[in-house]
C-alpha cells in the first residue's frame, strides 16, 4: 500500500513549490509597504564572480507571522520592472495608496543591459501589476537618491548623482530641490538661493508632520563635478551627523540644525532610516571610509526644538549592513538585503521599535484589515485576486494529480497481490 506519509511529502513539497519564491540577495533595491504587503524590487548584485541586476518584485505579506530567518517570500506575477533598477527611489502615492512611483536610478535595458535612460519616471499600478512609463518633461538622470511625499502629493528629491554608469569617469554631485505634483504630472525645480547645502548623494530623508524634510548622513562634494570616480571618493566628504540638514516644504526654505548634547553618532553613507509615529528618526547601518559606521544604530529625537541624538543600548548588537532597506510597519522597522563585510546579506532582521530591541518574530498588528474584506465594490486588488486563483488550482490540480496516481498504484498493487482466478461464463446470464 502506498504510505500516506510520503503522499503528504509530496503535497507538501509540491505547495512550496508553488507559494514560495526565493530572492537572491542584493544591494541598492528599493522596498516599500503598500497593501500589507512589504514589496522589494530592482537591486543588484556586487562584487561577486559576476554582476547581475534584478527586474522582478517580490514580497512578504505582513498580515502572517514569520520567523526572521524563516519567512515565505512571493513573487509577483506579471509584474516585472520595465529596466533594471538600483540606488534609485520608490514612493507610494499618497492620493492613491494604489499607485507606486519609480524615479531615477543606474537603469539598464532589461533586453541589451546596457545603460538606458529613456524613461526617467515609471509608475506602478499595484491592482493591475501593470508599469507605466510617465511621460513628464524636465526630469534629468539623478542616481543615489530618496524622495518623499507630502499629503498633497508632491514628491521632493534632493540633489544626488548624474553619471552615466556606476562605474563612471565623469559624474555631478547636485545640491538642487526638484519636484514633482503627482495630480498635475509637472516636474519643476525649485528657485532657492538661500543656505543651500552641499551638493550630496547616498543620504536618508524623512518628512515629518510639521511638513520639515530631515536629511540625515550621505556625501558632501562641493566642487559638484569630477572626472573620474577615485577622484569623487577621495575627495568626498561625509555630512555631520552633528549638522542636521532641513528643508522646510511650506515656506520652501532650507536651516541647518546644531545637534548639542547627547551621543556622538559618525558620519556614514549607504545607510537607512524610518520615522516612527512619535517623532523618531531611526537610523541603521552604512559605512564611511570603508569602515562600519558607529555606532551601527541611533535615534535622533525631532520632537525638541534642539534636536538630540540617543545610542539605545541594543545598538551593540545590530548587524552590519549598507545598501540595504529598512520600512516601518506596527511595531518593527524590517530590515532586507544589503552587504555586510564580504557578502550579500540573505536575511531579514526586525527591530522593535517600541522596545528598542532586536527581536527574531514578527507578530502582525492587530488592527490590520485583510483585503479579503473589502467590500466588491471597493478597489480590491485584482493581484492578490489572481494570485490566490492561481494558486488554488496549482494547487487543487496537483493534490487531485497526487490522489488519482496514488490510488492507481494502490489498485495496481492490489491487483497484482490477488491470485488470477479464471472467471465461468454460465449461459443464460447474460440479458442480450
Amino acid at each position: 500500500m502506498v504510505s500516506y506519509g510520503l503522499i503528504i511529502f509530496c503535497i507538501t513539497l509540491l505547495i512550496n513549490s508553488i507559494l514560495c519564491y526565493v530572492p537572491e540577495p542584493r544591494v541598492g533595491h528599493n522596498s516599500v509597504i503598500i497593501h500589507n504587503r512589504l514589496l522589494v524590487f530592482g537591486g543588484w548584485k556586487v562584487n561577486e564572480s559576476t554582476d547581475k541586476s534584478y527586474y522582478e518584485m517580490v514580497y512578504i505579506d505582513l498580515i502572517k507571522p514569520f520567523d526572521s530567518k524563516n519567512q515565505s517570500w512571493y513573487l509577483v506575477e506579471e509584474g516585472n520592472l520595465p529596466v533594471y533598477t538600483d540606488l534609485s527611489t520608490a514612493i507610494v502615492s499618497t492620493l492613491d495608496d494604489d499607485i507606486i512611483y519609480l524615479i531615477g536610478g543606474y537603469r539598464r535595458n532589461v533586453t541589451t543591459n546596457e545603460y538606458d535612460y529613456s524613461n526617467l519616471v515609471y509608475m506602478y499600478n499595484y491592482s493591475t501589476t501593470r508599469w507605466t512609463p510617465l511621460k513628464v518633461d524636465n526630469v534629468t538622470p539623478r542616481q543615489e537618491i530618496m524622495g518623499v511625499i507630502n499629503n498633497e502629493g508632491t514628491i521632493y528629491i534632493f540633489g544626488g548623482v548624474n553619471s552615466a554608469n556606476y562605474n563612471g569617469t565623469a559624474g555631478t554631485l547636485y545640491n538642487d530641490m526638484q519636484i514633482f505634483n503627482v495630480s498635475t504630472m509637472v516636474w519643476s525645480k525649485l528657485n532657492i538661493i538661500y543656505n543651500l547645502p552641499s551638493p550630496s548623494a547616498t543620504y536618508t530623508a524623512s518628512i515629518l508632520t510639521n511638513g520639515i524634510i530631515v536629511y540625515l548622513g550621505g556625501f558632501e562634494f562641493d566642487k559638484g563635478t569630477f572626472t573620474n570616480e577615485s577622484e569623487f571618493i577621495s575627495e568626498s566628504n561625509y555630512s555631520s551627523m552633528k549638522t542636521i540638514r532641513r528643508f522646510d516644504t511650506l515656506k520652501s526654505e532650507w536651516a541647518q540644525t546644531n545637534v548639542t548634547g547627547g551621543d556622538d553618532i559618525s558620519p556614514r553613507a549607504y545607510h537607512s532610516s524610518v520615522l516612527t509615529t512619535d517623532g523618531y528618526i531611526i537610523l541603521f547601518g552604512g559605512f564611511a571610509h570603508s569602515i562600519p559606521a558607529s555606532p551601527k544604530l541611533a535615534i535622533l529625537d525631532t520632537n525638541k526644538d534642539i534636536y538630540e541624538w540617543k545610542i539605545p543600548a541594543s545598538s551593540n548588537s545590530s548587524p552590519f549592513l549598507y545598501g540595504h532597506t529598512a520600512n516601518l510597519y506596527g511595531n518593527y522597522m524590517i530590515v532586507t538585503f544589503g552587504r555586510n563585510y564580504s557578502h550579500l546579506n540573505t536575511e531579514i532582521f526586525l527591530f522593535d521599535v517600541i522596545n528598542y530591541t532586536w527581536v527574531s518574530t514578527y507578530t502582525p498588528p492587530i488592527t490590520i484589515t485583510t483585503e479579503t474584506n473589502v467590500p466588491t465594490d471597493t478597489n480590491v486588488s485584482i493581484m492578490t485576486i489572481k494570485s490566490a486563483l492561481g494558486i488554488g488550482l496549482g494547487v487543487a490540480g496537483g493534490v487531485i494529480l497526487i490522489i488519482l496516481v496514488s490510488i492507481g498504484v494502490f489498485f495496481l498493487r492490489r491487483y497484482r497481490a490477488k491470485p488470477h482466478i479464471p472467471i465461468l461464463e454460465i449461459s443464460g446470464t447474460n440479458d442480450s
